[in-house]
């Protein structure tokens, strides 16, 4: 992710431990990054929704960004449903928007894009 942001002409990256989500844009929106497999794991272990109603009830505009494909979490004991019920929760109960995207160069460059 570093990397791929670096890599974006006119863009200044800062790093520093935040006390909320992975990702600040600017100084109005917060991400929070998950793979599929992470998505899938922290339905798992009970982190996703810890984290999602943090990000809701932030001064910050919260946003979720789920990256990769559904194949990365085949491994792991998770139903479709349970991933699309966790995805209804978080979008429409806790009205966080969730973005897709690809990797993580694609995921910087939406990162770009929410900051213009």
């Amino acid at each position: 992710m570093i990397r791929s942001l670096s890599e974006i002409e006119k863009v200044v990256v800062r790093i520093q431990r935040l006390s909320l989500g992975d990702y600040q844009v600017n100084s109005r929106v917060v991400v929070e990054r998950k793979t599929f497999k992470d998505f899938a794991l922290s339905i798992i272990d009970g982190r996703l929704f810890r984290q999602m109603i943090r990000l809701a009830n932030s001064a910050l505009k919260g946003v979720g960004v789920l990256e990769g494909t559904a194949g990365e979490a085949a491994d792991l004991d998770v139903t479709r449903e349970a991933m699309q019920g966790a995805l209804i929760t978080v979008s429409l109960i806790l009205k966080l928007t969730v973005l897709r995207a690809r990797d993580a160069a694609e995921t910087a460059q939406l990162m770009v894009y929410a900051a213009r």
